[in-house]
């Protein structure tokens, strides 16, 4: 193996717990994900470069890669290798899908820098960015911030973006009040959140081949949509009147949608997993830095397809809202910390994971964008995603962003099978939605 000089002064820290899991899971089964702004208003190619280049230096976490140590612990090492973007002339309204099928049936060779690429579908009056991360380094709201920075420097390409300090992990920021578990940790963040003493000791660190299989896009079928302004407003007020959230009443219309495909009126079980962002429970508060601070929390429903479209949506919210009370949504760091201690391998994580947690849907909603989509000539028309590879037993990914008073959403399927599946599940729950507001 390939050994990096042990002269050389080396600049990182070892993954935290989170961080660690999502790189051995995505070994065996890529999670990188992919997050598609579809701009209004002339840029040049070059200036989007110069604007990677700005929005790397504010952030660290864009200029790394992940290295082993002697005892086979993986760091963040930080690199020089610039942010890679690929251009394609942009000819029409689908061609993103297609790029953005193609981006996420390449995993990231993690032992490369840096663990971010953009795809630009460029034209003169309306542009399509894709930015895809690899998990370990972010997550959906990272990657949200990322585009509102780089369209900012797009817009005044004179303003420096100024730089964010760097963040340790997210379980050293949980509140003991929350969760004692994370007293634990004391020594260990120590450790691992010092720059200096890593430097000082100058650990040798090698480096791993990876494999570099091309998941075929053939097996990914990527369907997107919206709701007019209009339709958003009407959702948000219903489901207010209804006492549940948008994002309950968005998952009560796919696992509906789902189980009308089974031509069955008996009971069904099926169960939906929803990324949770974690920044505002953290100490202190992580803002606006790129990183990984969520976490996952699964609803578990017996439903027949007459189910009332609310009491769904309501049990999401009451089952969510039970899992993100403050001494529960940090549950079960300490058994992470000693499960990962053990060094599972990446299928061992994979199995691990996806038997805990039996999901039949993934639905990550960003929510409403809290920063205007104007920008001094650009404005942010649309954000699509975040778009993940489904795992080895989820057929469904949903991803939900509201631009300032419209929805738009994206829905995957890993099988070229489940195409005309996709399309009646979107289309049912379309029609289930706008019922259910007009009702």
């Amino acid at each position: 193996m390939q050994l990096i000089d042990n002269t050389q002064k080396i600049s990182g820290r070892p993954l935290g717990l989170w961080e660690h899991m999502f790189w051995l899971y995505d070994q065996a089964c890529p999670i990188h994900f992919s997050l598609t702004a579809q701009v209004r208003g002339e840029f040049s190619i070059e200036q989007l470069k110069q604007a990677l280049a700005q929005v790397q230096q504010r952030h660290s976490l864009l200029r790394v890669s992940i290295a082993l140590d002697k005892a086979e612990r993986p760091w963040f090492i930080e690199n020089s290798a610039k942010i890679p973007i690929r251009v394609v002339q942009r000819q029409g309204e689908e061609d993103w899908k297609r790029e953005l099928e193609q981006e996420i049936s390449t995993p990231f060779v993690w032992i490369q820098a840096p663990l971010v690429r953009v795809v630009l579908l460029h034209s003169t009056n309306v542009s399509e960015i894709i930015v895809t991360c690899h998990h370990s380094i972010a997550d959906g709201m990272s990657a949200l911030y990322l585009i509102r920075d780089i369209l900012q420097v797009l817009a005044k390409p004179n303003a420096l973006l100024q730089a964010l300090p760097e963040i340790p992990p997210q379980e050293f920021l949980i509140p003991k009040e929350a969760n004692e578990e994370t007293s634990n940790n004391t020594s260990l963040l120590n450790e691992q959140n010092l720059d200096t003493q890593f430097s000082s000791r100058n650990p040798i660190l090698k480096s791993v081949t990876c494999n570099e299989t091309l998941l075929s896009s053939s097996y990914l079928s990527l369907r997107s949509g919206s709701l007019t302004s209009e339709t958003t407003e009407l959702l948000i007020a219903r489901s207010q009147q209804e006492q549940t959230t948008v994002h309950g009443v968005i998952c009560a219309a796919f696992l509906k949608a789902i189980i009308q495909q089974n031509c069955s009126e008996k009971p069904q079980n099926i169960n939906c997993l929803s990324a949770i962002n974690t920044r505002n429970y953290l100490i202190p508060r992580v803002g606006e830095n790129i990183g990984l601070y969520h976490t996952g929390l699964t609803t578990l429903h017996t439903l027949t397809p007459s189910a009332n479209l609310y009491d769904i949506a309501r049990s999401v919210k009451q089952q969510l809202n039970q899992g993100m009370a403050p001494d529960r949504i940090f549950e079960g760091v300490s058994q992470l910390q000693a499960w990962i201690s053990t060094n599972p391998t990446p299928s061992v994580v994979v199995k691990e994971i996806e038997e805990q947690f039996q999901y039949d849907l993934v639905v990550t909603n960003l929510g409403r964008i809290t920063f205007s989509q104007y920008f001094d000539g650009l404005k942010l028309h649309a954000i699509y995603g975040p778009v993940g590879f489904p795992s080895l037993k989820t057929p469904w990914f949903v991803g939900v962003t509201t631009v300032e008073k419209q929805l738009f959403f994206t829905l995957v399927c890993k099988s070229t099978m489940l195409q005309a599946k996709a399309e009646n599940i979107q289309q049912e729950a379309m029609q289930l939605l706008n019922t259910a507001i007009k009702s």
